[in-house]
């Protein structure tokens, strides 16, 4: 086995100070930095030190001096290192530089990152996330070949247009924490696929793109598969899920037909006028709303049968759904 020094890095961007009070776990801190400071500064600015323009919206300029709030972690791990076959004659570098191993090492460690960012995400609305995450690498191998290996996760989908700030007060902060701490792990790969196309769909620059891609998260975690009349059974289990009046559920219902309508017009006409930027911001809470309450229910479902399926808890929140959409057609507050 081979003993391999790791230093991970990188920008968490569109934040500020108040997410240094967050415990990602597993290792990592989050610090205010300098710009000057960094140790991968040459990586986000170009020949002549001029910042990468992705990162201006991430900048905290004080006294005209720039900062960042970035993720920090040093560990030591273990790896096989290189293996020779008694019948190879040539030793090449590429057989000491272990590739292999240290790109399964941070596809784990992006795996970790983007759980937790895609929980703060779910936790509050805010551009936070990354856009490159620098991993350095030092190990000896065969005792007298020294190698520092640098690599680099570069999420190319990043949305560096928003503008949106991921911000927490004091309050905010202890429950952020505890969400984190709370809804990790198997609640969150539970409901994962649905958590992705959301998280996908705050990626997208362009505004029916994401529009789409919300009212795909909600599909597939409301509906069943392939699903006829999906607009209007939409409309009202998120309604009934959502709605804590008649007057909130009735306008909910409403919120949603209309949603679908200027979805249907982007997507088969090609208009996509009455999708403006509060339009998307609206459907993104929603969807965050439904979101959150069905990794509730994960973890309830979880914590009572580790065993559980997706497939099975989805079947539950829609059994649910259905008797609440009944009664609240018998009541006369969603239509009939």
């Amino acid at each position: 086995m081979i003993d391999v020094n790791v230093s991970i890095s990188g920008v968490i961007m569109c934040c500020d100070e108040s997410l240094c009070e967050i415990v990602l776990g597993r290792g990592y801190s989050i610090e205010k930095c300098d710009l000057d400071t960094l140790s991968f500064k040459d990586k986000i600015t170009d020949g002549r030190g001029l910042l990468d323009t992705d990162y201006f919206g991430s900048r905290i300029i004080e006294d005209e001096k720039v900062s960042f709030i970035c993720i920090k972690k040093e560990e030591v791990i273990q790896i096989e290192g290189p293996s020779f076959s008694t019948n190879k004659r040539i030793i090449t570098d590429q057989d000491c530089m272990c590739e292999d191993e240290l790109t399964q090492y941070m596809d784990k460690e992006m795996e970790y990152l983007n759980e937790r960012i895609n929980l703060l995400r779910l936790f509050k609305s805010g551009n936070v996330g990354f856009r490159d995450v620098f991993f350095q690498y030092s190990f000896t191998v065969m005792n007298f070949i020294n190698n520092t290996i640098n690599h680099c996760s570069h999420n190319q989908t990043r949305n560096t247009i928003a503008n949106n700030l991921f911000l927490l007060n004091e309050s905010e902060i202890v429950l952020c924490n505890k969400w984190l701490n709370d809804y990790c792990n198997e609640p969150y790969k539970l409901l994962k696929n649905s958590v992705d196309e959301f998280s996908w769909g705050l990626e997208q620059v362009d505004v029916p793109t994401g529009f789409e891609q919300y009212t795909t998260a909600l599909e597939m975690t409301l509906l069943p598969q392939n699903q006829p009349g999906k607009k209007q059974m939409l409309a009202n289990r998120i309604s009934a899920l959502l709605g804590s009046t008649p007057t909130d559920i009735q306008q909910f219902h409403q919120k949603v037909l209309d949603f679908y309508r200027f979805r249907s017009e982007s997507l088969h006409e090609g208009n996509g006028s009455n999708i403006t930027a509060l339009e998307l911001q609206e459907l993104e809470n929603i969807t965050r709303e439904v979101l959150k309450k069905c990794l509730v229910r994960c973890k309830v479902e979880h914590d009572s049968n580790t065993n559980i399926t997706w497939n099975e808890i989805k079947n539950k929140i829609m059994n649910d759904l259905i008797a609440q959409v009944d009664s609240l057609k018998n009541s006369g507050v969603l239509p009939t």
